[in-house]
């Protein structure tokens, strides 16, 4: 027999499984050799070294490869649980009675479970598994993403939790958490993840083309919902309402849009109407074009929205005569102007807020 065959297991496996023992037997109160668990344990049935529960903890430890055949796992479970036995000078039995408390789920201590309590564990240190971030399988049902979104809605969520909904799950190097968080890290933004083509995608390490096609099929869907236009009746509150209904919408387009608003007495939207694409000037944009529709509809105020392709929403000064020009506009035909929002890429202005159109 070659020389590596007779080494201990401890030796082959770098895992001091002597001292493990030690610890756990003191952690459950063992009473070492004769003492009253040697004895109960004899009375039990013979040990199963191909428990279930004790073949994962042994998993976790890195003793046995999750590879192996039933068989093989408990050999190598055997191997290691006489080490144990052997260092501390305890019985095989009693080795296994202490091992079937520390990881069987009947067992009223039991740590190394299904879902393992790897914070109360006492030999954590020397543990694979209780050094790598949990799945999502393994957090408490209260911080699961899925879960969460179906008790409490989505609103109260993190971008890099529903994007790990999207996701759909890890692996065994990571959580899908985590592989959210990687992928926001990497491009930057939820915006610039958007626009990653397949290529992008399959370049990040545990995304392959179901993953890659999940994603995108998902943030499609948002920039489409986010593009629709806004449903007649729906009640216009204020510039913020305006700027998430028209942000996605008109940030990426490369020509100046201009849309009015028409609302009713209760300033809810009766429709929206475009009005001229491109520059805009006096010209392009005139009172007549814009208070025609809204005189048609019998609308009792308006309320304009155009975008800056450049991203900054600041307001020039040909912005400035227009706005003045309309709310003139408006007063002649009695029909109220209640703001003037600019779209930038990542902010708006409002006329009325910087106090531009007097309410």
């Amino acid at each position: 027999m070659k020389p590596h065959e007779t080494a201990p297991l401890s030796e082959k496996d770098g895992i001091p499984y002597g001292e493990i023992y030690g610890v756990l037997r003191r952690a459950a109160g063992q009473c070492g050799p004769g003492g009253q668990a040697s004895s109960r344990a004899r009375e039990e049935k013979p040990p199963r070294w191909d428990e279930p529960a004790i073949a994962t903890m042994f998993q976790r430890l890195g003793t046995v490869p999750r590879s192996y055949t039933p068989q093989r796992a408990a050999l190598r479970v055997l191997l290691a649980a006489s080490e144990m036995a052997r260092a501390n000078g305890a019985p095989i039995e009693e080795v296994y009675e202490t091992l079937l408390a520390f990881c069987n789920a009947d067992s009223p201590g039991a740590v190394c479970v299904e879902f393992p309590r790897c914070p109360q564990c006492p030999i954590s240190e020397s543990c694979r598994h209780a050094a790598r971030k949990p799945t999502i399988k393994e957090l408490p049902a209260s911080e699961r993403p899925r879960e969460r979104l179906m008790a409490a809605g989505p609103d109260g969520m993190s971008d890099v939790e529903l994007l790990a909904i999207l996701i759909g799950g890890g692996s065994q190097k990571e959580s899908a958490l985590a592989l959210a968080q990687r992928l926001l890290a990497t491009f930057g933004s939820l915006h610039r993840l958007a626009q990653a083509g397949n290529r992008e995608l399959l370049a990040i390490e545990g995304i392959g083309p179901a993953r890659a096609a999940q994603i995108r099929a998902g943030l499609a869907l948002g920039r489409r919902l986010a593009a629709e236009p806004v449903a007649p009746g729906i009640p216009i509150k204020g510039s913020q309402q305006v700027f998430g209904h028209f942000h996605e919408r008109l940030k990426g387009l490369k020509k100046e849009t201009f849309i009015c608003l028409l609302l009713d007495t209760k300033h809810s939207l009766i429709r929206e109407q475009q009005v001229a694409v491109g520059s805009l000037n006096e010209s392009l944009v005139h009172p007549r074009e814009v208070f025609q529709p809204a005189i048609a509809e019998s609308a009792a105020g308006v309320l304009f929205v155009h975008n800056h392709p450049s991203g900054d929403p600041t307001p020039s000064a040909q912005d400035r005569q227009l706005t003045q020009r309309l709310c003139e506009a408006g007063k002649l035909v009695g029909i109220e102007v209640l703001d003037h929002i600019i779209i930038g890429r990542d902010a708006y202005y409002s006329f009325v807020e910087q106090g531009e159109i007097a309410r």
